[in-house]
């Protein structure tokens, strides 16, 4: 059977034949059954970054062919109109891809007010990058970003034949090969390069409306190990490898796989950066990654009883530190504000999308969503409670599982009521600049200019996961939510115009 799904490292026979490959040891069982000499398995950084030059060929070659059939059938007349009408303006200025970095800059790298939900990564990019010289391979990773996100505000896919995002796409993972290659010091660009190609990857299946099967966070993983072994003196440093720990902690959250990590070693090699809440709870993600990847391996066996016993346990501790963390860890000031009424809440914000009559209001984007991560990951963790129950039977399973679920409940309306204030009254693609957007707010506070920006940029990008993380859910949510949540995808998908492949 053909195997289309994420790059393999199989060995060469098997994807010449593009099968499955069960990676055995000491060779796979498809050579081993054909009484063939296994060529052996590629090794990670093979995988993460190989050569996608002729890939990406054969990709540009396949539309083009498209393109010139529907041409011949007279069927393409109005997608022709369609992109024609929706390419870059003629007055903008030559250098486009410089154009692209700068409008990327200055429209995305917004640094939060408030240094305790700074992650890392974006915080440190610019001092970065205005470091580097013209062959390092953070240059085109990062062209490659900006571009996409000028496409997609100009409302032009980042699969399509005339997208330049894809071209400086293949160039950075070849530079950043090619850097590895050479046995170079990791440097801050080189992991900002591999991050900011994870971010391309993360963006266009956004755009797209697919599922991201990024190889980049692998090999991250493996340039951190590679990175650790010396001293990290540098605050920049520290912060781009925590900011590298945040995004492979997002990621393995997403997939229900465990952490590549444990917490205790972050704290050695990064002694000059003060433990903010959102570093706080990065910590305590690592936990809830692993726990919950350990609770989704449980199965219906006897002798799985007393390991279901362990995690139970070990999922209710970590609960309560989660608990912990939002009254003793994060500030006060960072508690959403549930508004209601018109004074608060628009009409036009009503009409859009308001789950009951009340949403919450808070001081800036980036609160929302690190508090939406803490709820969903307080229902991953209430997931696992409910899933080692399955497995034992005591005198209070019953009852709780019954205030798991009130928890579950109580979280995803959290999420909902995030919405407003992620999104405002938009229905349909507007101008990132676009200051007719109506907020909520609370009584006799105008939106700030700040929200106005930060929300465009980031609203829709932020919120997608926990949404996604509530609507997926295996469990019983209020009757009419899930449907409510299902029409807020839609509508993200109406307001970036995300067309499925």
């Amino acid at each position: 059977m053909g195997f289309t799904g994420k790059p393999s490292r199989g060995c060469g026979v098997c994807r010449r034949r593009r099968i499955k490959c069960d990676e055995a040891s000491p060779g796979c069982s498809y050579c081993l059954k054909r009484q063939i000499v296994c060529p052996g398995y590629r090794s990670q950084f093979d995988v993460a970054w190989r050569n996608q030059n002729v890939v990406a060929e054969h990709a540009v070659l396949r539309r083009k062919k498209a393109i010139d059939k529907a041409d011949r059938d007279g069927a393409a007349k109005t997608q022709v109109e369609r992109h024609a009408s929706l390419r870059i303006p003629k007055s903008l200025p030559q250098d486009y891809e410089q154009y692209a970095i700068n409008f990327f800059l200055s429209s995305y790298i917004l640094l939060p007010k408030d240094p305790g939900v700074r992650r890392g990564m974006l915080d440190c990019l610019y001092p970065v990058w205005t470091r580097i010289d013209s062959t390092s391979p953070l240059k085109p990773a990062l062209t490659a970003v900006a571009s996409c996100m000028l496409e997609g505000w100009s409302r032009l896919r980042p699969d399509i034949s005339v997208s330049l995002s894809r071209s400086h796409y293949v160039k950075g993972v070849a530079a950043l090969r090619e850097a590895l290659e050479e046995n170079k010091d990791i440097g801050d660009d080189v992991l900002l390069a591999s991050l900011m190609l994870d971010m391309y990857e993360e963006v266009v299946s956004f755009m797209t409306g697919t599922r991201s099967f990024s190889p980049h966070v692998r090999g991250t993983t493996s340039l951190i190990a590679q990175r650790r072994r010396r001293p990290v003196t540098n605050k920049t440093s520290q912060r781009v490898l925590l900011g590298a720990r945040s995004q492979i902690v997002t990621r393995v959250l997403a997939n229900a796989q465990p952490a590549p990590f444990d917490p205790s070693e972050w704290r050695e090699i990064t002694p000059n950066i003060l433990e903010t809440p959102v570093l706080i709870l990065d910590d305590l993600n690592i936990d809830v990654a692993n726990i919950h990847a350990a609770a989704s391996c449980l199965n219906s066996e006897t002798t799985q009883r007393d390991l279901a016993w362990e995690i139970l346990q070990r999922t209710i501790e970590l609960d309560q530190r989660l608990l912990a963390w939002t009254s003793s860890t994060a500030p006060i000031y960072w508690m959403p504000v549930r508004v209601a009424g018109p004074e608060c809440i628009p009409q036009g914000v009503r009409d859009a999308g308001l789950y009951h009559d009340y949403c919450h209001v808070h001081q800036s984007i980036f609160i929302a969503a690190t508090l939406n991560v803490y709820y969903t990951s307080r229902i991953k963790l209430q997931l696992a409670i409910l899933n080692c129950l399955k497995h034992l039977d005591f005198a209070d399973s019953d009852a709780t599982r019954l205030t798991t679920l009130e928890i579950i409940q109580d979280l995803a309306d959290n999420v909902c009521a995030s919405v407003p204030f992620h999104l405002g009254d938009r229905r349909e693609p507007t101008r990132i600049d676009d200051k007719d957007v109506q907020y909520p707010h609370t009584g006799g506070d105008p939106v700030s200019d700040h929200h106005y920006a930060a929300a465009a940029a980031y609203g829709g990008y932020l919120l997608t996961r926990p949404l996604v993380e509530v609507l997926t859910a295996r469990c019983p949510l209020r009757t009419g939510q899930r449907e409510w949540i299902g029409g807020q995808m839609q509508r993200l998908k109406q307001i970036y115009a995300i067309r499925p492949i």
